[in-house]
This record gives structure tokens, C-alpha cells and sequence, in this order.
């Protein structure tokens, strides 16, 4: 039994605030899940918490909102459902590896350590088959592997390998 003031509470709203949405629908006309051609709508998710509902760890905005907030601008009264969908997976402890590794990050380092994230979900990404998008994540990222580091000559004098020699050059 969830107790879904506790969760309306944690996306920092109270039970009164869903009161003000008029059932318009916007929000799931520009809904990214309704994308993927899964029919839902944030309007009915509110609508079950304000009822006091259960709400099943297989909705489909638990399972796949992206947080992206095209509702919440969509919104006329700018009801933020993606911390609300939030909340609920907090309830529900139900995350996805990649939100389970970004907290943890933030709660070690008090930041995203990219690195981290990634090692965290590589056996998500191994069981799933995105390893072949391993290459370009880690570009993305900015981690490489070490460079050639450039021979330096130590027989040249200090003032050759600081580059003041170029910029005389330069100068002329």
C-alpha cells in the first residue's frame, strides 16, 4: 500500500495542489512516452494520486518517463509530473541502473563522476546489447586513453622547451 500523500509531499506539492488541473490533456499530447506509442497521460497519474490510489510499478510513465518536462511547459498551471513520477519510483524503488548510478555519484562525490556511472551500468549495458555504443559514450564523456606523451629532449635549455624561442621567432 503506498501512501500517496507521502509522495505527492516528497515532489513538494500537497494533496490540494493536483486540484488545479483541468483534465485538458496538453500534457499527454507532447508526453515523449506517448512517443513510443504507448497510450498514457500524466493528467490520469495525478488524477490516481489525488484519489489516493495505487499506482503499479508497470505504469508507463514509472517505467519511462525521461524527465524531459515538456508537460510540465505544457502545463497552464506548470504541475511538474516528472518529480512526481520520481517520487513514485522512490516509493516504489523501482530506478533504472543509469538514475540508481547518478545518485550514487552525487551521494559519493557530491557530483555526476561520469566514470563511475558508467562502471555501474556496464552490466546493465552488457545484458541489454548497447555495448556497441560503448566507443561513442566514452568520447562523449571525454574519457580517453592516454596520448602519447611527446619526447622531450633534456639536453635543450629551459627557455627552448617553455617555447620562448617561438615566440621571439614569431615576433620578427
Amino acid at each position: 500500500m503506498q501512501k500517496t500523500d507521502h509522495i505527492i509531499e516528497l515532489a513538494g506539492y500537497e494533496k490540494e495542489d493536483l486540484t488545479v488541473c483541468l483534465g485538458c490533456k496538453i500534457c499527454a499530447s507532447v508526453c515523449t512516452v506517448n512517443d513510443l506509442s504507448i497510450s498514457t497521460s500524466p493528467q490520469e497519474l495525478l488524477q490516481t494520486l489525488f484519489l489516493g490510489k495505487d499506482i503499479a510499478a508497470d505504469n508507463p510513465l514509472v517505467q519511462y518517463c525521461t524527465g524531459c518536462y515538456r508537460c510540465t511547459h505544457a502545463c497552464p498551471w506548470d504541475i511538474r509530473v516528472p518529480e512526481i513520477v520520481r517520487a513514485l519510483r522512490d516509493e516504489l524503488a523501482t530506478g533504472s541502473p543509469f538514475e540508481k548510478a547518478f545518485k550514487g555519484s552525487v551521494a559519493i562525490w557530491g557530483r555526476v563522476y561520469e566514470p563511475y556511472v558508467l562502471l555501474k551500468a556496464v552490466p546493465f549495458l552488457i545484458k541489454e546489447g548497447y555495448l556497441k555504443h560503448m566507443n561513442r559514450w566514452i568520447e562523449y564523456m571525454g574519457i580517453h586513453l592516454p596520448h602519447k606523451v611527446k619526447k622531450i629532449n633534456l639536453s635543450d635549455s629551459p627557455s627552448d622547451l617553455n617555447g620562448s624561442r617561438g615566440r621571439k621567432d614569431r615576433a620578427l
